[in-house]
């Protein structure tokens, strides 16, 4: 493999092309070998380090370690920050495997674990300062109630308390938001979802400029071998390559979603922060709304779980799947969860690049169904 070429002082999209790569090939060549003469695959491989650097080069930090997908980024960064005894404190609303590892795993493990709601600034500073934790998670646009989260203010707050700070990048991507740029410890993606954008590998990455937590991180991977396979790497390449664009495509249709939806009388709350009338507007524009407010639209339809569902079995073009930023539609009905702020008949969309006028036509004839 010839050596990548410097694109440390060149813009997002010539490092999300060029970073990290094999410049004296088309695409980054696929090392399948198990070993190879520096490299043994579960700890590194020449692919999926192309991976790394690519990554790190669009967070803007200083070292990024693959996973097998995005839980095993946030588990394995969890298992490698936290012992017996400590405190993790997250959002109240986090990717639902998070939730099950904080209110199942953690406390398996010997670790205390909370939640409490992060836009009450007031709220997380008292819980601070009650209950110190050493780690702090969350989604500056939490999956799935759509919270924006003021990002500063939070990191300041946990710094404060003497806690490192892990954020989940995914919804967002370095497209929209760079974490680290903030004063994070630490961002995590699953690269599952819009940063390889196809729908065709699984993937996570985490990414931080603590030498010390990253090589601890590495032997915690070799311990629980939560693995990349290159192949996906070479996928999630070729993906990334495309990620600016995707991403403005993405919030653009979003927006005309959200908007369609916002008008429509089946239609009893939409939640999109594109949307001036959305209560997360302001603080969504400061952070990252100048680039796009992402591909995720959430709405809460009239008439419950029952209506919910007539409406995604009678979507056509708009897939009724579970995941989320590919190149096509996704619909998801979320079971209630109060606690988390999802009511009955919540909705997810995760809006595709189809053409936004069919996109809105599918939705439209399938809540005339559920009417």
């Amino acid at each position: 493999m010839q050596q990548p070429i410097d694109v440390s002082d060149k813009g997002f999209n010539s490092r999300a092309i060029n970073a990290g790569r094999d410049p004296s090939c088309a695409s980054m060549p696929i090392y399948m070998a198990n070993v190879g003469k520096n490299f043994y695959t579960r700890h590194n491989n020449p692919t999926t380090t192309a991976l790394q650097d690519c990554i790190k080069s669009l967070e803007g930090g200083a070292y990024a370690e693959s996973a097998a997908c995005g839980i095993s980024a946030i588990t394995q960064t969890f298992m490698t920050l936290l012992k017996q005894g400590d405190r993790l404190l997250t959002h109240k609303c986090v990717y639902d495997w998070v939730d099950t590892f904080v209110h199942h795993q953690a406390p398996r493990m010997g670790v205390l674990a909370g939640q409490v709601d992060m836009r009450d600034l007031d709220a997380l500073k008292q819980e601070l300062k009650e209950r110190p934790a050493q780690v702090v998670h969350f989604e500056p646009l939490s999956n799935p109630s759509m919270d924006v989260l003021d990002v500063v203010e939070i990191i300041k707050l946990a710094h404060e308390a003497g806690a490192k700070v892990v954020v989940d990048s995914t919804w967002l991507t370095p497209a929209l938001i760079r974490p680290l740029e903030f004063g994070a410890d630490i961002v995590v993606h699953s690269l599952t979802k819009y940063m390889g954008g196809h729908g065709d590998a699984m993937g996570g990455v985490i990414v931080s400029d603590d030498k010390q937590f990253m090589s601890d991180l590495a032997h915690t991977k070799s311990i629980f071998g939560g693995t990349m396979s290159p192949f996906n790497a070479y996928n999630i390449l070729k993906g990334i390559g495309t990620l600016t664009i995707r991403m403005k495509q993405h919030s653009a249709n979003a927006m005309k979603v959200a908007e369609f939806l916002n008008a429509h009388p089946m239609v009893k709350e939409t939640r999109y922060p594109g949307l001036t009338s959305d209560p997360n507007h302001s603080l969504a524009k400061r952070l990252f709304g100048t680039s796009g407010y992402s591909g995720m639209v959430s709405f809460i339809i009239t008439g419950g779980e029952a209506a919910a569902n007539t409406f995604a079995d009678s979507l056509k073009l708009v897939k009724r799947w579970i995941s989320l930023g590919d190149l096509f539609s996704l619909v998801y009905v979320r079971w209630p969860e109060e606690r988390k702020g999802v009511p009955e008949g919540y909705i997810r969309v995760s809006v595709g690049l189809e053409d936004v006028d069919d996109i809105i036509a599918d939705l439209d004839q399938a809540l005339d169904k559920a009417h």
